[in-house]
Parts: C-alpha cells; structure tokens; sequence
C-alpha cells in the first residue's frame, strides 16, 4: 500500500486542481437582434451567423476600395468611397448602422464600393441569407433620373467556378428613399466549401453622387436541407403590371397606331377584271420590327461545354425560327477579333453567314469599347508602352473589323458602355470619339451607326462617361456633343439588363415614366431607339412568384418598347439557359423546355403581333385589313385557279397588293 501512496496522493491533487479550475468561458451569445433574427427565421433552420457574431462586429468588417484590379485607390487617389463610423440607432429593430460617402462620382460605379468577407466557413449544401436595412439620399445631379439613392450588391465567390464568381443575383439594384426599409440577398445551396473570407458581400454604390446608410446587417448559413420555401420573399410587383392598369389600354392604341397600317389587296383575272368572291390567306412572314437574340459562336459551332450535337440543331432551329435579327455576343469584340485572326475568322464567319443567309438582320457588337481593359493583351501591353498610338490603333481597327464583315452587318455598335469605360477618351481628349463615328461611317455607308450604354436614363443613354467641366444646358453629355460635332450617329441603344418597366423617371413611375423619357430622346435628339440587351434575371428559376414576375415583366418591357414608335428593335442577350451569360435569364431550359417568359414572348410576337387572316373579295375585287407592318405570302383562289405573291408591307404603303388569276 506505501508503494502505490504517492501515485493515490498525486491523483488525489490533481482531481482536486480539477475541481478548483474555472470553468471554459461560455460561447458568444449573439446579441438580442441577431436572436431575433435567428428565432424568426427559424423555420428555414438552424442559422450560423457567419459575417460576424453581433450588429457591431459585423458593420466593422466592411472594407472600402475599388474595382477587382484596384481595390485600394493609390497614395495619391482620393477614395472614392468613405466609410463613416458604426454608429448607435434609435426607434428600429436593429441597433446599429454604417454611412457610406460617395462625394464625387467615380470613373465606374464599382470603383465604389465595400465588401465584407464572411468570418467563417461556408459548407457545400447551406444556403445563404443576408438581411439588412438601407436608406440613401442622392445630391443634386446634373440631370436628373428621377431616381434616389441606389446599391447593388450581391455574394461573390473568391474561389471555385461559379458563373462570373456569383453566388447570388447581381442585377437587383436596389433603389433607396431616405426611409429606413428592409432588404434581403439570398443563395440556393452552395455547390461546395467556402473556406472563411472566401466568400464576401459586395456592394457597389458608385451610381451617383449619394449617402447610403445600412444597418441591421446579419448574413446567416442555413443548413443543408433547409426548408429554403421559407426563405423571405420580396414583394414581385413593379408600377403598371395589374392586367387592368390603364397604361394597356393606351399601348394597345399606340401600337395600332404606329406598326400597323392598311393592307388592301386586289384579286383581279386574266383580263385585268376585278374577280369577286375571292378566297384571299394572308400570312405573315416576318416583322418589319426586328426581334434578335445574342447568339454565341462557340454555341453555334457545338463548341460549348456539354453540347450535344442534338442541342446544336436546337440551337440554330429556334434561334432562326424566333428571332429575325441576330447579334454575336463576343466574337466582334476586339479581343476576340484578334483571336480569330489567324484562321480568318472562320467560325464567325460561318455563324454570320448562316444568319444572313436567313434574311436575318445583323448587329455588330461592338467596335471601340473605350477602356484599356478591353484590349488584346498583346495591344495592351503595346498602348502602355507607347500611349501616342492609341488613336492611330483605334481608327485602324475599327476599318479592318468593318471591311471584314461588311457583307453581312447591317447595324454597328460604334462605342459601348462609356459610362463606365472611358480610359480612350481620358487619353484622346472628347473629339476621339467623333472621330470614331465618322471612321466607321467611311467604312460603311449603309449600315446604322448604335451609341450603346449600360444603363437606362440619362446617366446612360445622354450622359455616358462625358466630363462634367464640359457639361452644360446645351450640352447634356455624349449624346448632344457627338450631334454637335456632326458625328453620324443613327441610334441610341440601351441594354436593359433587368428591364426598365418599374423604373420612375421625371416623376413618372412606370410605363408612362418611359413614354416621357422616350419622348424627350426623340424630340431632343431624333435618333432610333433600342434595346439592345434585354433580359430579366431572377434569384431562384424555381420559384412561381419570380417566373411569374420574370414573365410579366419582359412582356411588359417589350409592350412599352413596341408601342413608341421611336423604338425599330428589342434584341433580347441570348436565349437558351445553356449558353446565357445569365443563365435564370433565357427563355428555354437547358433541356430545351420553353419557360414562362419563354411563353409570353412567343405570345407577343407571334400571337398579339401577329397578322393571320382570311378574306373574301369584295364586288370590287377588294378587301382590305390592318396589318402590322412586315413580310408576307397571300394568296387569292376562285374559280379552281390560285396565285400565290410575296410583299413587304411598309409604312406609306398606298397601293394594292395585286394578284392576277390566269
């Protein structure tokens, strides 16, 4: 027993040291809002807070910069965005809140911008939410939008393959009034892990010159399998979508207005005597009105990841039976223009071919897009080391990619997004940019010259990137200067990424809004209009509410268009969910199912807008029907003979379409 004493005695000591050590601190306790939040979307599951454990330590995590390539602004760049204090909040649910300063516009809205990485793991399988609460007072603009305050922000992956490393929808930009109001940014299940600080919230508030506060901030991880149907659900609606809402009743007279017209015809016999009685079919082929689609070249050619040789026949079927105008969505780019050099551009070629080879309309996109970052890297690298060759290299490119491409593009982007690429004028001075219009003029004599913009509203359409020491009542921004310096300018493109229609403009919300922006752009300028890139992107393509709203709002988007009579196209970004830049935009599924939006385009343009009828001759030999304006085939029978003619019915169309019974 003595030899096993001093091993009971040291067991003893040590149990007792045991019992005397305090015990582990407790885990955090999040704080009283984030329990809220917690209890109250409880029904999803259990939420991990993984931006931060409290309001405080979530708000200081946000850090200020710029672009990708240029998060921190240089020593000798003044910040384009300052973050003010975490600072206490009264009489909300939340505590706390955090201004952010744009004090003067930047060159691109993402140069200012926070993010906020997230401050722990991420697994494959949770879902993503992020509630916050926002207001936001804009200063006085130049010209006005009729717009407040605005943030976009979305969840970007670091690392992994999302598509354009986005985990959540980027378009929604959320528009601001100096009330506080609640927002939401959510994800489906991640596709794999999430190390801490590889995933970040980011948001971009470079818009304007404006005070956005935020507040109430909290991002939780939901399990996988959550029940992601009780995910939070924003309000789907937008000013003017009832069915009953005045503003139909008004494009429906607009469009018989401005894009039909009366077609007569005439059945007459051998001798030139009027035949009545006639059976008369009249079918329409093709709208005057051009309805395209982007079409990418590695789709066409079955060169995109996972194509079959099934999907490639779809692929060229119902882009050419839908659509009767095209766009290629990079391959005119300059930097793909330079890749395809060295086989002559063989497979842009043989899409355009294919497409012209239909009667398809052509739209070349795009022949300067005004920013460093946009050049080959061979060019690049050539224009940083000799700045002085950058207007010689410009005009040379824009004759060499039009002379390539001549027989087949009837319309050209000359500049693209000025509104946030603008390194060419900056170098070259404003009158460059004149000067590239007249360029692509020379070139090409019969095809329509496109200002294309990012943006809807003057921040885009008028204004683009135009340095305001030159911006006056007579000069409202690129729009008016490339008038004033004679520059041949044909169109005014917008891209529409997420529609317009909801949008409020000189105090007019909705489609009305629109007809009195399109107005002042057809008054002040008397340019064509189009949209160039639409397309409606939602959060979740599985969700009713969102298909639904998705739907309605391209319709309603294309209906405001059609029905001014400015407006000559709608060329939507793509079509088919398998080669779409966004892939919750297109209009099939990756198995070729046609979605709702799907349905509501087809219903307009082939349906609604659509002339199909048949009629009988008068005594006179005559009938006549309104018609919108566009290709067809008629046919006249009687008597056992039949002619069958092809027309193009135009506006102005005064004589009768003639056909002659032998």
């Amino acid at each position: 027993m003595k030899r096993w004493l001093p091993f009971l005695l040291l067991a003893a000591a040590s149990l007792q040291g045991a019992a005397a050590a305090p015990p582990p601190p407790p885990a955090p306790t999040p704080e009283p809002y984030f329990a809220r939040l917690a209890a109250e979307f409880k029904p999803i599951g259990t939420a991990r807070f993984i931006g931060g454990t409290d309001e405080a330590e979530t708000l200081a995590g946000f850090q200020a910069g710029g672009g990708v390539e240029k998060f921190f602004p240089s020593a000798d760049q003044a910040p384009s965005l300052i973050l003010g204090e975490v600072a206490a909040v009264e009489g909300q649910p939340f505590t706390k809140s955090r201004q952010l300063t744009v004090a003067a516009k930047p060159k691109v809205y993402w140069d200012a911008q926070f993010r906020l990485p997230s401050r722990a793991a991420a697994k494959k399988g949770e879902s993503l939410l992020l509630v916050f609460w926002a207001r936001g007072k804009k200063a006085p603009q130049i010209v006005d939008d009729g717009a407040g305050a605005a943030l976009q922000a979305y969840v970007r992956a670091r690392i992994g393959n999302l598509p354009k490393n986005r985990a959540s929808n980027f378009y929604d930009c959320k528009m601001l009034t100096e009330k506080w109001e609640r927002h939401y940014i959510k994800t489906g299940p991640l596709p794999q892990d999430f190390p801490a600080g590889t995933l970040e919230l980011v948001g971009m508030v470079g818009h304007k010159e404006q005070a956005v506060e935020i507040g109430g901030l909290a991002w939780m991880a939901f399990p996988e399998g959550a029940a992601l149907d009780q995910m939070p659900k924003r309000s789907w609606d937008y000013a003017g979508r009832a069915p009953d809402a005045p503003w139909r009743r008004e494009a429906q007279r607009r469009i018989e207005s401005c894009r039909k017209g009366p077609l007569a015809i005439e059945v007459v016999d051998a001798a030139g005597k009027p035949v009545p009685g006639a059976a008369v079919a009249v079918r329409m082929k093709q709208h005057a009105f051009h309805f395209g689609t982007a079409i990418s070249v590695a789709a066409f050619a079955g060169k995109q990841r996972g194509m079959t040789p099934e999907d490639v026949a779809s692929y060229k079927e119902i882009s050419s039976r839908h659509y009767n105008a095209i766009v290629l969505e990079n391959e005119l780019k300059w930097t793909y223009f330079e890749g395809g050099r060295q086989d002559g551009w063989r497979e842009t070629k043989g899409c355009l071919q294919f497409y012209h080879g239909q009667g398809k309309r052509i739209r070349g996109h795009v022949l300067v897009w005004p920013t460093v970052h946009r050049l080959p890297k061979a060019l690049k690298e050539k224009v940083t080391a000799e700045p002085g060759r950058l207007g010689e290299m410009v005009r040379n490119h824009i004759i060499e990619e039009v002379s390539a491409f001549k027989p087949w593009i009837h319309d050209w982007d000359v500049t693209n997004e000025t509104d946030v690429n603008r390194d060419f004028m900056d170098t070259l001075g404003p009158e460059a940019m004149a000067g590239w219009y007249r360029t692509a003029r020379a070139a090409a004599p019969e095809a329509m010259l496109t200002f294309n913009e990012p943006a809807f509203g003057p921040a885009g359409m008028e204004i683009g990137s135009f340095p305001e020491r030159l911006l006056t009542s007579q000069c409202r921004g690129w729009v008016d200067y490339l008038i004033q310096q004679g520059a041949p300018l044909d169109a005014l493109g917008a891209q529409a990424h997420g529609a317009p229609v909801g949008k409020e403009f000189a105090g007019k919300t909705g489609p009305e809004g629109l007809w009195a922006y399109f107005d002042h752009l057809a008054e002040r300028y008397g340019k064509k209009l189009q949209y160039t890139e639409l397309d409606v992107a939602i959060g979740d393509s599985t969700d009713p509410d969102q298909l639904a709203y998705q739907a309605d709002l391209l319709r309603d988007s294309m209906t405001v268009a059609f029905a001014h009579p400015a407006f000559i196209a709608i060329t939507q970004w793509g079509f088919w969910e398998g080669a779409h830049h966004a892939p919750s935009a297109a209009l099939w599924t990756r198995d070729w199912q046609l979605k709702p939006n799907g349905k509501a385009y087809l219903d307009l343009v082939f349906k609604q807008w659509w002339t199909k009828a048949d009629l009988t001759t008068s005594a006179e030999g005559r009938c006549t029907l309104r018609a919108f304006y566009g290709d067809y085939e008629i046919r006249a029978t009687a008597g056992g003979k039949e002619q069958t003619v092809t027309c193009r019915f135009a506006p102005g169309t005064a004589a009768p379409v003639r056909l002659r019974l032998d």
